[in-house]
């Protein structure tokens, strides 16, 4: 089967799922990357607060999400990492200083783009180096086996774009995705101790995907200097849950600082 035949004609980019690109009015620049089955749309918010600081941002898409569930199990785990690379090496061409930011996988993703090629200042909100479902180290063997595992309590939202992507991704757990994520998480955990850039960590007590001890695997390996904001109230999408506002703040301070 050849690589378009596994992808539907009628493949587009849901409308809440766009990439995002503002210029801003300082010669500094930030890379937003965003989760695992999520899409631009849990950036935008924490983007748009940046850019209004001054900074320019972008958040790209990564491939396979936002779009429909065949066009993302035909996505992988390299896919990700080379599009979140070039994301950085084309904002690098116009900007000197380019700081990057990841949530969940794109935590994961923003470290090993640090340990690469060491940006000044990184930001890693509810990084997924670790999960909270064990079976996560299982997937490599049951990718073979099952295609997706329907969750207990399927979610629905009054928004019909937000349903969209709740019926093609969230409301399935996926062991052939889940296996390129474990693949994503221990490249990463690698090198670790190699990043040297100034490391900005948000975390939640809440956080039902992601456990509060990945503060202590933080502490213990990346040894650049660290600042933790943890919230008290937010869910595992800590850039645009109930403290978002919050989270705003402090990043647009801490990049400034």
């Amino acid at each position: 089967m050849s690589f378009f035949e596994k992808i539907p004609e009628s493949t587009n980019v849901s409308p809440i799922s766009k990439e995002l690109y503002l210029k801003g009015e300082l010669k500094e620049s930030v890379l937003l990357l965003h989760g695992y089955t999520g899409s631009p749309h849990d950036m935008y918010y924490l983007g748009n607060e940046l850019n209004k600081a001054g900074f320019t941002i972008y958040i790209p898409r990564l491939p396979g999400h936002g779009t429909n569930t065949q066009d993302f199990l035909n996505s992988n785990w390299r896919d990700w990492l080379r599009k979140s690379l070039d994301a950085y090496l084309n904002l690098k061409s116009y900007y000197e200083k380019v700081y990057v930011l990841g949530l969940s996988m794109g935590g994961v993703l923003t470290a090993l783009i640090a340990e690469k090629f060491q940006p000044e200042k990184i930001v890693l909100a509810a990084p997924a180096f670790i999960a909270t479902d064990w079976r996560i180290k299982l997937t490599p063997f049951f990718k073979y086996f099952i295609k997706k595992v329907p969750k207990n309590n399927p979610a629905v939202f009054e928004d019909e774009r937000l349903n969209y992507l709740a019926q093609q991704y969230w409301n399935y757990d996926w062991p052939s995705k889940a296996a390129d994520l474990y693949k994503l998480q221990k490249l990463s955990l690698k090198n670790l101790s190699k990043i040297t850039s100034d490391t900005f960590v948000i975390l939640s007590k809440k956080d039902d995907a992601v456990p509060f001890n990945v503060k202590d695997l933080i502490e213990n390996n990346i040894k650049s200097k660290k600042t933790f904001l943890i919230l008290e109230k937010s869910g595992h999408v800590v850039v645009n849950d109930i403290e978002r506002e919050k989270v705003a703040q402090e990043t647009v301070k801490w990049l400034r600082s």
